[in-house]
């Protein structure tokens, strides 16, 4: 059995090392090694302990393991940076044995390493800083380079030339590093801290950065981009890869939840760099179909540093949005303020050091609604002065209320009438107790309302009811050095938001407990983790562990009816013993009724990833030979209605009790008398499902001369199947199996499958073992300044692809509400006499949903898998500004769509729509009752379906899907200088995609320009420092006062220019061949929607205009491209900008005063694209129909105090 867990320990016995493996196989069989450090490169022999010692100790080996593994599935990849090169002597030859020491600026720690016999040396797992390196040899003058910053995830190489030693001196220079990576194939672009902390930025999202890479196309709106709105972290695409399928590490442990969305982001303020990969041929990196988003935290040094600040966003300096514009509409309010702060510093100088980061974000949006509420008179059951009109005179009508129970039939006519109340007021002794309390406890209408029915009567103003955004976010983190070989940190984080939103009844700080919504104090929460350790083993070997952790949670639903007595509402004992304690929810038509959903939890993600990484050199090679276990664990508690809703309209108090008219009836006067017209308790099973990602790799990189350097590498991944903890999940459908429905005429196969029984596997698909995934790349040195790289790399993806639960392991019992036509059966106050049903789970077998839909995993589905592949030019050019130009592709196979496969077929379909909407004779009537097979006839189409039994099967996961991506990239990037970097990108490429089918019949899907296609794009990101005043090139020498308003200036900007997606073709309408685009669309019109319908007749055609478009017969399968690639979207435009100036108050402390204009332009944004519904009014249009996918123009004030 192939190991599924495995974990790495380092231990020290009398002065030898040794590394401890742990491997548990599915059948938690433990299996320890012990093997030597010193030849674990290569290792000969291995000792396999497997005594009685090691019985005795299996199970405390097993649950060390666990402890370390237990968790999450977090991606944990490298982070950190290297320094390499080679030492040689003035005649070019190498020199072996040299000293390299690493001495970093931030902590005042030194690391030493010895160059090999090839004079090459790699001091690995630096962080993100600043280095002076010391190289030293006998016999040769020392040379000190000073001032060599190491990036994020990137080598920086240093090169020494020793002279022979005369006299004993030590030569110091400058760094001039090269721009160039001369080490790899890996292409992607780095944000450093000066950028990360004044590029302005939506919401202070960190994620923003990454628009800004060459090959980054952003996919989908995110107006706000606060901290926790995770979904728009996460919405682009990478050199084609799918929308949202990228790697996010935050020190380099996963930041992703379940969903491939960022459950945690990091404050700005602690935040060190920010790195996007945008090629994966590093076989460390992995379960990725486009990129790598990296983000390193800051660390404590030996110098205290920090920062404080405020940032304020308020209406009056915001603009409004387009369609507010357009319709006339005051702009909305809305109010957020953010403030933190940061400290780091020493602990023990050299040895421990603290970081610590805090960050409050509050919003207050006035959410002013109104509503309706009872009259006093209606609430004690007096509808007396109910009307529901007037007459041609003005007077007022009178709605009448009827008694359900003296429903009757009248012969002379053969309907059912009834008697009206007298007086139109209901006898108290026939009333709902639960109704009376209920209503006694909604609020009084606080407004006249319609001066006729009283509707409208309750209106909560701006000063009454906020949409409110409280959101906490924290980071701390410690570094320790134990010894000059051997550090650590620790870094735990955490955020939490509270989102009141939605009250009807409450305001904020008062709480009604039947309030209706169920988006009250919405929560999401989330923890993230990460311990490192790192041993240099000896002067060529250094081992790295890391563990993470990632919890994240989302809470929604009302909280404020929970556990309020349901007998204490009037419901019977029998009742409330069957249920929770909550408050129902109960919906009056026409009104705002009472009660909601209690408070769930979906989802909850959470777990733990181990890596073990042992790095070494020999000669002209460097290896990292590891591997990495991580663990997928969602939990959803979703209660559904689990108290009972309980729906009421004016059927039951109506004058015919089967349609409702205008004139009789009250959903008021049913809730009183406790007549519902339906109703339902959910009972549902809280599901759990887990799902094991294992890796292991092996990396090269090979110096194969001082001019060409290749990287070859290997990584094999398996994702375990998903299973379920109540195995509550299908394991696929039996397409042979004989129903064990039989009816006349019809043979009847297929059946679901359950997990875990009848032999099945417990997984919902097969396990694939043969993930296999080679990676190549090489960087050839043309000169110093120019070096061609390529690379290839194969990389496989993390799904989750969940199908829900499957079939009977929710319950929901109806409640019976009529028995004969219009008299009221069960009521409110016991609604449900004969109990509540329980999940069944997999009892049914292949008797599962019968007459009803079906949806199933494929349990043959394989794991996507992206072939990256490129080959660049880089040019370091004057002025340090290093210049990119490049071809880069990817091709992405097994994309799991979902497929219809309960579909006529297409020869059944060309008998057309007469023929097969006839109603014929149902051979299911009788047999499958609570279904819509289960009347006499049917339309025959629902029989010539291959499985008649069921409506619609949908296959999830089905590995048929593909997409293509081709782009030219170029990108000029400045690095820092002077406290100044910009860079510049451009992107030319296209995307195409097999992601759907354009019929359900099809064999294959339509292969079609992909949605996220983005052809060209420009991005822009820089700062730079105004070279005037103290210090700077001009002003320096004004007078004090001038020069103190004149120095420290600095202007940023963060600006995106992309096409607009392709089209979506037009619905129920088929193309004539005439083009559709138009030589000034406009938002009014963005494509020509002439169309001839079936009559003959033009629609939506201005003068002169040929039909584009004409109607789609129905039952007709498209035999034209599903996209209209020829006509796009709006381009998507922006430009983020912020002016500062930081002014010095003393030594070590400074004030800095900063405007941002974000979306400077107030350009307006429309990703959602025109109204592509050809039956709808407003096809073609934009204005006034889509809303606007960006906010307008925010100016954001803040102020930081830095020390």
């Amino acid at each position: 059995m192939l190991p599924v867990m495995s974990g790495y320990s380092l231990f020290n016995y009398r002065g030898k090392s040794f590394i401890l493996f742990c491997n548990m196989s599915a059948e938690d069989e433990g299996t320890l090694y012990v093997v030597g450090a010193d030849t674990l490169a290569f290792p000969k022999t291995k000792t396999k302990v497997t005594s009685m010692l090691f019985r005795s100790i299996r199970r405390t080996v097993i649950v060390l393991c666990l402890l370390a593994l237990s968790h999450h599935s977090l991606l944990s990849q490298e982070f950190r940076g290297s320094v390499s090169g080679k030492v040689t002597d003035t005649g070019g030859y190498s020199l072996s044995q040299a000293e390299v020491q690493v001495h970093s600026h931030q902590d005042a720690t030194d690391q030493t390493v010895m160059s090999n016999t090839e004079g090459l040396y790699r001091v690995p797992f630096l962080n993100p800083g600043t280095y002076d390196i010391t190289i030293s040899k006998g016999g040769f003058n020392t040379t000190k380079m000073v001032n060599v910053v190491v990036s994020l995830a990137q080598n920086t190489e240093v090169n020494a030339i020793l002279s022979p030693a005369t006299v004993s001196q030590e030569i110091v220079v400058s760094s001039s590093q090269t721009l160039v990576d001369t080490e790899s194939a890996d292409r992607g672009m780095t944000v450093e801290h000066t950028r990360v902390d004044n590029t302005p930025l939506q919401g202070q999202n960190i994620f923003a950065q990454a628009w800004s890479a060459p090959g980054v196309a952003v996919t989908s709106a995110a107006q706000r981009l606060r901290p926790f709105d995770v979904s728009g972290s996460t919405n682009m695409s990478i050199n084609g890869g799918q929308p949202g399928g990228n790697e996010v590490l935050v020190d380099g442990t996963s930041a992703l939840s379940q969903s491939s969305t960022v459950a945690y982001v990091p404050p700005v303020s602690a935040t060190d760099e920010f790195r996007v990969q945008t090629s994966v041929y590093d076989a460390q990196y992995g379960w990725t179909s486009g990129g790598v988003v990296n983000v390193v935290t800051k660390s404590g040094t030996n110098q205290f540093h920090g920062s404080a600040y405020e940032l304020l966003q308020n209406t009056v300096l915001d603009a409004n949005t387009y369609n507010s514009n357009y319709t006339g509409q005051p702009r909305g309010s809305s109010h957020i303020n953010t403030f933190g702060g940061s400290i780091g510093g020493p602990v023990f100088k050299n040895r421990v050091f603290g970081f610590f980061a805090y960050e409050e974000l509050r919003q207050f949006i006035p959410d002013p609604f109104t509503t309706s509420v009872p009259t006093p008179l209606e609430r004690i059951g007096d509808f007396s002065q109910s009307y529901y009109g007037t007459d041609g005179s003005g007077n007022k009508l009178l709605r009448t209320i009827y008694n359900p129970y003296s429903t009757r039939l009248n012969p002379a006519t053969n309907k059912y009438v009834r008697d009206p109340f007298p007086g139109n007021v209901i006898p108290k002794s026939m009333m709902s107790q639960v109704a009376l309390n209920v209503l006694a406890g909604l609020p009084a209408g606080n407004v006249a309302g319609n001066s006729v029915t009283n509707l409208n009567n309750l209106v909560n103003g701006p000063n009454s009811r906020k949409f409110t955004d409280l959101f906490d976010n924290w980071v701390a983190r410690g570094d320790y050095v134990l010894s000059p070989s051997t550090r650590f940190f620790t870094r735990y984080s955490r955020n939490k938001l509270t989102e009141a939103r939605g009250f009807i009844y409450s305001s904020n700080n008062n709480i009604n407990p039947f309030d209706t919504t169920k988006n009250s104090r919405y929560n999401r929460e989330n923890h993230n983790a990460t311990v490192q350790f790192t041993h240099v083993l000896n002067s060529r070997m250094t081992l790295d562990l890391r563990t993470g952790f990632e919890r994240f949670l989302l809470r929604n639903g009302a909280f404020q009816g929970l556990n309020y007595g349901l007998q204490k509402l009037g419901f019977s004992s029998d009742f409330a013993n069957l249920v929770p304690d909550n408050i129902p929810a109960f919906n009056l038509a026409g009104y705002g009724g009472a009660g909601a959903q209690p408070q769930g939890i979906s989802p909850i993600s959470q777990g733990n990833a181990f890596q073990g990484l042992l790095y070494m050199q020999a000669g002209r090679h460097t290896f990292r030979i590891g591997g990495e276990v991580y663990l997928n664990r969602v939990y959803s508690i979703n209660p559904g209605f689990s108290s009972g809703n309980f729906n009421f309209n004016t059927i039951f108090t109506g004058s015919d009790p089967n349609t409702a008219n205008s004139f009789s009836g009250s959903s008021v006067a049913s809730f009183l008398l406790g007549a519902p017209q339906s109703g339902y308790v959910d009972v549902n099973t809280t599901s759990a499902r887990q799902q094991l990602l294992n890796s292991l790799f092996v990396q090269d990189d090979i110096h194969v001369s001082d001019r060409l350097v290749m990287n070859a590498g290997l990584r094999w991944d398996v994702m375990t199947p998903m299973t379920d903890r109540h195995n509550a999940v299908a394991r696929g459908f039996d397409f042979n199996a004989t129903s064990p429905l039989s009816v006349p005429g019809l043979t009847l196969k297929g059946g679901l499958l359950y997990a875990g029984v009848n032999g099945q596997p417990r997984g919902i698909y097969n396990p694939d073992w043969t993930n296999f995934g080679p990676r190549a790349g090489a960087a050839f040195r043309i000169n110093d300044k120019t070096v061609l790289r390529g690379g290839y790399g194969l990389v496989y993806s993390q799904t989750f692809d969940d199908p829900g639960n499957a079939p009977g392991f929710s319950q929901e019992t109806a409640m019976v509400t009529s028995v004969v036509a219009g008299i009221p059966a069960n009521t409110l106050d016991n609604p449900f006499p004969n109990g509540i049903q329980k999940p069944i789970g997999a009892a049914l077998g292949l008797s599962a949903n019968l007459g009803q839909s079906l949806t199933f995993a494929d349990p043959n589905r394989r794991v996507p898998w992206t072939q990256q592949y490129s080959v660049e030019l880089q040019r370091e050019l004057p002025q340090k500004v290093l210049f990119t130009l490049g071809y880069v592709g990817s091709h992405t196979s097994s994309l799991g769509i979902t497929r219809s496969i309960n579909e006529i077929s297409a020869a059944s379909l060309a008998m057309g729509t007469a023929y097969l909407s006839t109603s014929v004779s149902n051979p299911f009537a009788g047999l499958l009752p609570g279904t819509s097979l289960n009347s006499a006839t049917v339309q025959r189409r629902q029989l010539l379906r291959p499985y008649p039994q069921f409506l619609s099967i949908s296959e999830m996961a089905s590995s048929v899907g593909r997409s293509t991506y081709n782009g030219m990239q170029t990108l000029l990037q400045k690095r820092m200088s002077n406290g100044s970097s910009v860079s510049f990108s451009y992107t030319y490429s296209k995307t195409l995609g097999q992601n759907s089918f354009a019929n359900p019949q099809d064999a294959h899907p339509e292969k079609v320009v992909a949605s996220w296609d983005v052809a060209n794009s420009i991005q822009i990101n820089g700062v730079y420092n105004l070279p005037v005043g103290r210090g700077q090139r001009w002003g320096a020498d004004t007078p004090s006062a001038v020069r103190a308003v004149i120095s420290g200036w600095r202007i940023s900007a963060l600006s995106r220019i992309q096409s607009g997606f392709p089209l979506t073709t037009p619905t129920s309408v088929v193309p004539t061949g005439v083009s559709a685009k138009l030589a000034h669309p406009t938002l009014n019109r963005w494509f020509n929607t002439c169309t001839r319908l079936s009559t003959g007749a033009l629609q939506n055609c201005q003068g002169g205009e040929s039909p584009v478009w004409a109607t789609r017969a129905s039952d007709t399968l498209q035999t034209w491209s599903t996209r209209l690639s020829y006509v796009r979207n709006p381009p998507i435009r922006n430009l983020d900008a912020s002016i500062m100036q930081e002014t010095p108050i003393r030594d070590g402390l400074a004030l800095t005063l900063r405007v941002d204009f974000l979306n400077l332009m107030n350009t307006p944004q429309w990703f959602n694209g025109p109204v592509t519904d050809s039956t709808s009014s407003n096809f073609g249009q934009i204005a006034g129909v889509s809303d606007q996918s960006n906010l307008p123009r925010v100016i954001q004030l803040s102020a930081k105090f830095l020390f």
